[in-house]
């Protein structure tokens, strides 16, 4: 275990030097979309693991380390699009590729339990050392220690595959994050502007021919649905038509970033140095 303990050390503190990681670590993320964002993206991956741990058994005798229900409470209670708003297309958070080829990680190996086990202890082992919760912690090292004894090198290598995405998914936050931090401000101007315009009787501010701005809160609900049919959740015929070219832009986009990034996670133990 001692090769597990010095790896996670490095790669923990490598994970929080991220700069959407300390932003959110030390509280300085603006906007709620982010943090939401950030939430969202750990419950789906847990949805997976906690999932396929069940189904495979590894779940027995420590069935309370499951922490999906309150990740998705979390992320709920960050995310500011209202579900009852009938006038705009519900929206969820972007699912990262990063997590996305994360999910697929546990997929492959769905039918060994030494190996979810491994993914499992990766991601809960540090869940649950934050949140001082070491009797938990402390039965789940001890049916991983009994794995890791048998195969050694193969769950090192899921240990640092599961790092390698948290930084990957970590780097994805961020570009998602600098997209908000240029697009949400416009929204906010707009709206404010659409108040004023609005309780202005003089007729000055005419806006029946529409604002280019109106386009920014259609182009960030766009985005998230493009996602959503990325990752299957959404069909595009499904979408509202004033919605159609943002989304097609926005997939075509993720399709090139797929081919960009797809062999990044090939590689991911060996780019790790002891």
């Amino acid at each position: 275990m001692k090769a597990i303990e010095e790896f996670v050390e490095q790669a923990r503190k490598k994970f929080e030097s991220q700069p959407f990681i300390n932003d959110y670590l030390n509280k300085k993320l603006k906007h709620k979309e982010a943090v939401g964002t950030y939430l969202y993206n750990q419950w789906v991956y847990v949805c997976q693991i906690e999932g396929h741990c069940k189904d495979a058994g590894v779940l027995d005798g420590i069935e309370e380390i499951c922490i999906k229900e309150n990740l998705k409470e979390a992320w709920k209670a960050e995310w500011p699009y209202d579900a009852n708003d009938i006038t705009k297309p519900w929206v969820e958070p972007s699912v990262m590729y990063a997590t996305q080829s994360w999910c697929t990680s546990i997929i492959d190996v769905k039918e060994d339990k030494d190996l979810l086990l491994a993914h499992l202890y990766a991601s809960h082992s540090e869940i649950m050392t934050n949140q001082g919760t070491s009797i938990l912690k402390d039965r789940l090292t001890e049916k991983f220690t009994e794995a890791y004894n048998r195969r050694p090198d193969e769950m090192l290598n899921i240990i640092k595959l599961n790092w390698d995405f948290k930084i990957g998914m970590s780097g994805d936050l961020e570009a998602h994050n600098e997209h908000l931090e240029e697009v949400l401000p416009r929204i906010s101007l707009f709206k404010v502007a659409a108040k004023e315009i609005g309780e202005d009787k003089s007729g000055l501010n005419d806006m029946s021919g529409g604002s280019r701005d109106e386009s920014e809160d259609q182009k960030v609900r766009a985005e998230l649905m493009a996602n959503q049919i990325f990752i299957g959740e959404m069909n595009l015929d499904d979408v509202p038509e004033d919605y159609q070219s943002f989304v097609k832009e926005d997939l075509h986009q993720l399709e090139q970033k797929k081919k960009e990034t797809e062999k990044t996670f090939e590689e991911a133990p060996k780019r790790w140095k002891h």
